[in-house]
């Protein structure tokens, strides 16, 4: 039976797109299919910023014969032509539509759209991703799998509500300043904001299950993953959704802020505060939506999608 390879950077900090491999290598274990992960640049790394129990495989044991190859849409220009060489059969995992242009081969401007034609299989994130890719790179319907990524409802949950609001100040570091200092001398003095920055997955579980309020700055996303996480442990979202977010992005538990209108970010925030202070805020319809959200990001979903994946193989 085929074996399914992710390649996958060797980096350390929290980023959903490399958890998203990790989990899907591991679902594949778990449906029976031989599954690792190939960091190139670093054969024995493996992240541990969150819990995973992946297999990890050095270049010198893959095999062109067996080998189903997936690597990330960063380093498809290169990678494509250069595992098609060698006689693998290669898929395309787009996480980030918008990152396509990353590594451009200024020797080839065709490169990128060569790669997607030459590609066996391509791996979309989101709705909006299989729409860039249709539309982008004219990728054929018949070549695109969905594979949307699932949030562990037990790890992240609503828990010990307290009045605070947390962001990720890595994402869009001056659009969040710039919010941030508006609010500060606004809120009520018993609130509090809690940057999420360094943090294992357990800790920032722990941090949205506590605080009311997400403030969400995605600039270009797939499907970005720290939204989901935090509606489904409790939390309002207002914010930017990345163009990707747009497929989850609905009331009461996701407020959408067009990107840089900071002012009506900042009025929103106080809004919000304010229904939440007066018990205006229907906490039954976001009971609702929470769980509407969390059973689109369950794990059958990703199992059913997964399954997909392997019929195609």
């Amino acid at each position: 039976m085929t074996r399914v390879i992710y390649g996958a950077p060797p980096s350390n900090t929290p980023a959903g797109g490399v958890k998203v491999i990790y989990r899907h290598s591991e679902l594949l274990g778990k449906l029976g299919v031989d599954s690792a992960v190939w960091h190139p640049n670093d054969e024995t790394f493996k992240c541990t910023w969150f819990e995973n129990s992946i297999n990890t495989i050095a270049a010198s044991n893959l095999s062109p014969q067996n080998d189903l190859m997936v690597i990330p849409e960063i380093w498809a220009s290169s990678y494509v032509p250069m595992l098609k060489s060698l006689g693998f059969r290669v898929a395309i995992f787009v996480q980030n539509c918008y990152y396509t242009h990353v590594n451009l081969n200024h020797d080839n401007a065709n490169a990128i759209a060569d790669a997607y034609r030459d590609a066996d299989l391509i791996l979309s994130i989101s709705q909006d991703t299989s729409e860039y890719l249709r539309n982008i790179f004219k990728v054929p319907e018949e070549k695109i799998v969905l594979q949307r990524y699932s949030i562990d409802s037990s790890l992240f949950r609503s828990q010990n509500k307290s009045k605070t609001i947390t962001y990720m100040p890595r994402k869009m570091e001056q659009h969040s300043a710039r919010v941030i200092s508006a609010i500060r001398s606004l809120i009520p003095k018993d609130w509090t904001i809690n940057p999420l920055d360094k943090m294992s997955e357990r800790q920032i579980a722990t941090h949205l299950g506590e605080s009311i309020i997400f403030l969400a700055f995605s600039e270009f996303e797939g499907l970005p993953v720290p939204p989901v996480e935090a509606a489904i442990s409790g939390n309002i979202v207002i914010g930017y959704h990345g163009q990707g977010g747009r497929e989850y992005w609905r009331a009461p538990s996701f407020i959408p802020i067009e990107q840089g209108d900071i002012q009506n970010f900042v009025k929103m925030i106080l809004h919000m505060i304010a229904q939440i202070e007066s018990n205006q805020l229907d906490i039954n319809e976001v009971n609702v939506s929470m769980q509407a959200t969390s059973e689109y990001f369950s794990k059958e979903n990703e199992f059913r999608m997964l399954k997909s994946f392997i019929a195609r193989i």
